[in-house]
Formats: C-alpha cells, sequence, structure tokens
C-alpha cells in the first residue's frame, strides 16, 4: 500500500495473530454467530489482516460487522436456502447473513462441483460484505484449482462522466497455484481507490491523491485531500471508476465494475443496488480444476516459469522491484506472523472497550 495508507509508525501497536483470532472469534459468537462460523469469520479477518490487506480487516470491518448485528441488519443465524442447482452451478440464498462467514463455504461447494465437472460456479445473493475477495479465491489455489471471486453491492462509485454515483468498487480476484514461488493473488477494486482506504486515510490523519474522488457534483479532486471524520462516521466520498478519467482508461474499470454487476447480481437473479438502495450484497465464485485443462505437474511449474521471469525483469527504479500481484501478501504474513500485526492505536482502544463491554478476553500486544 502507498504510504498514506499505511499507519503511522509513532500510532502503531503490534498485536499477536493467535490471540487477535481468538478475540476476534469471541467477538462474533457475543454477536449470536455460531461457533463454527465465528471460527470461519475470525480467519477471514485475521488472514487478511496478515497479507497486509488492512483495508478489509479487523481495523474497518469489525466494527461495522458488531454494529449491524446489533442492530438487526444482520442475521447471525441464517438458514441459507439453494434455489438453483445444476452439475456445475449453484444459486444460494444467504439469509441476510454476513458474507465473510459464507464465502469460504461457498467457494467450498464451488471446488465441490469442479471436482466433477471441471468448473464449479456458486452465486451467492442476499448476503452481507465479504470482506477481501482474494481470501475466497485463495481457498481455490489451495485446492489445486484456480479460483474466482467477485462481489457487488453499493453505489460508491461514478460511471465515466458521470454526476451521480451508480456502482460499487465491485473487486475482483483470481488466485492461482505454483510450485516454488507465492502463489499468485490478484485482488483489486474496479474504482480508484477502495472505499475502506477513504476510512485508513481518515484514521492515519493523512491525505488522499491528487484523482482518488470527486466532488459532489461529480468532478475529479485534482489535490491531495483529507477526509473529515466524527467519532462515529466516516463518509465517503464520490469515488471515481478505475483509470480515474476517460483519458486514462476509465471506461475500463466502469466496464469492469459493470461485469462484475451482472455475475454477481443479475445472474442470480436481483437487481443492483442503483436500481434497490435496500437490496443487499451479491458475490460470485468460480473454481478451475486444473487437473480438467492440463495435468497439474505442468500448470505449477509453467506458473513458476512466468513469475520467475517477473521477478528477474529489470527495474527502472533503484528503489523498487518488479513484483507480481501475491508475492507481496506473502512477505507480509511471513513478517506479521513473526512479529506481529500492526494496528492503529484508535483499533486497539476500540478492542480494549469492546472485551470490557463484552466480557471477554483482550489482545496481546507485542
Amino acid at each position: 500500500m502507498l504510504d498514506q495508507f499505511k499507519t503511522p509508525k509513532s500510532d502503531e501497536i503490534r498485536v499477536d495473530s493467535t490471540s487477535l483470532r481468538h478475540v476476534v472469534r469471541q467477538i462474533f459468537i457475543k454477536c449470536g454467530v455460531p461457533d463454527y462460523q465465528a471460527e470461519i469469520g475470525s480467519d477471514v479477518l485475521v488472514s487478511t489482516d496478515l497479507r497486509g490487506v488492512d483495508t478489509h480487516g479487523v481495523s474497518n470491518m469489525l466494527r461495522i460487522y458488531v454494529k449491524d448485528y446489533i442492530s438487526g441488519k444482520l442475521n447471525p443465524k441464517p438458514k441459507i436456502k439453494i434455489v438453483k442447482e445444476n452439475i456445475s452451478n449453484l444459486n444460494i440464498d444467504g439469509d441476510n447473513g454476513l458474507g465473510i462467514l459464507q464465502g469460504p463455504d461457498a467457494m467450498k461447494l464451488a471446488i465441490g462441483k469442479a471436482k466433477k465437472t471441471g468448473i464449479g460456479v456458486v452465486t451467492l445473493f442476499n448476503s452481507g460484505h465479504i470482506g477481501a475477495v482474494g481470501h475466497h479465491a485463495m481457498i481455490a489455489a489451495d485446492n489445486r484449482m484456480v479460483g474466482i471471486c467477485l462481489t457487488a453491492g453499493g453505489t460508491l462509485v461514478l460511471p465515466t462522466f458521470a454526476a451521480e454515483t451508480r456502482t460499487g468498487t465491485n473487486p475482483i480476484s483470481l488466485a492461482a497455484p505454483s510450485n516454488t514461488y507465492p502463489y499468485f493473488l490478484f485482488d483489486a477494486a474496479m474504482s480508484s481507490i477502495a472505499g475502506n482506504k477513504v476510512r485508513l486515510v481518515a484514521r492515519n490523519g493523512t491525505k488522499l491523491s491528487s484523482g482518488s474522488i470527486a466532488d459532489n457534483k461529480g468532478n475529479p479532486i485534482m489535490e491531495s485531500v483529507g477526509i473529515e471524520t466524527s467519532e462515529d462516521f466516516i463518509h465517503i466520498p464520490p469515488l471515481l471508476p478505475l483509470g480515474g478519467n476517460r483519458d486514462q482508461g476509465s471506461h475500463k474499470g466502469y466496464g469492469l465494475s459493470l461485469f462484475v454487476e451482472i455475475l454477481c447480481t443479475i445472474l442470480s437473479g436481483n437487481v443492483p443496488n442503483m436500481i434497490d438502495s435496500k437490496g443487499n450484497l451479491c458475490h460470485f465464485f468460480a473454481a478451475f480444476n486444473i487437473d480438467s485443462f492440463t495435468e497439474y505437474t505442468q500448470f505449477i511449474d509453467n506458473m513458476d516459469l512466468m513469475l520467475s521471469k517477473l521477478l528477474d525483469t529489470p527495474s527502472i527504479s533503484e528503489s523498487e522491484r518488479v513484483i507480481y500481484p501475491g508475492i507481496m501478501e506473502f512477505e507480509n504474513e511471513a513478517d506479521r506472523i513473526k512479529n506481529g500485526i500492526p494496528l492503529h492505536k484508535e483499533v486497539v482502544e476500540w478492542f480494549d472497550n469492546i472485551s470490557i463491554e463484552m466480557d471477554i478476553d483482550k489482545i496481546s500486544t507485542f
């Protein structure tokens, strides 16, 4: 991540990942979530933080989930329903459950289909926030498959030339296994920045880069800007589509966002939030069984050849290297398991307060 999104060293507190998993699991249980799903939620959030995807880990998301459970916006014990099923696909009603708890099981269902037919696809609607989509794609990669996960919802992002927002950030992820190199993992929003990066900037007291957001009339703000915040509310301004403006390819980001909307929302029998603002989120999971297309060993060896070539590419910068999606996440995980997850002191304070409020254990710091 860029420096403005990283927790300033002066505000950083390193916490033990094992302790964090334990406490997050307890929080979910206190919200009424069954033990099995609380374990899943803890794994999704803390694994995301370990990979360095701080936008979608405990810092931003957990407090939102707690509020939504307390207010009744989320169903802690949903009864999911299979709406349609065929030999290679499923369409599932999530019964207003939290997406990060449902996503891993949905991907496992896609994997089960792919083992039989070569490709498995699952759509999941009437669900909540799914967290980092890359986490779910990686489940397929860990099972000798190529995984794809998409999610659609919200109306934070402007179409190209638009004065009003219409789509969500609608991230795309793809994970693929390799042999000796860290797995490939691409996970990116189809907006100029992820909405949660606005929250990081607000917490850090830093500024967004020029061209990241627009004003209330849809005009790109071409100067660095801070984010106003109150104790409990951070306003996310209109976001630009990936590319920023037409000259830089914003029509591509806008088109990809609609690509996600169609596969997640309309394919599952629903309408986007631009039509129904009260609709829940919709997700898409796909698993491709490598053995159905080529020999697995050949695939991972060829992946290594490509990844090695990319890493050997000469850089134009003395301070920056050429990498590929997934390698930074791998390196972050190794560092943070050993040295702790860096959380902002405000986040640690929130954990201390919620631990007292819920009468649960406190997280351990380094």
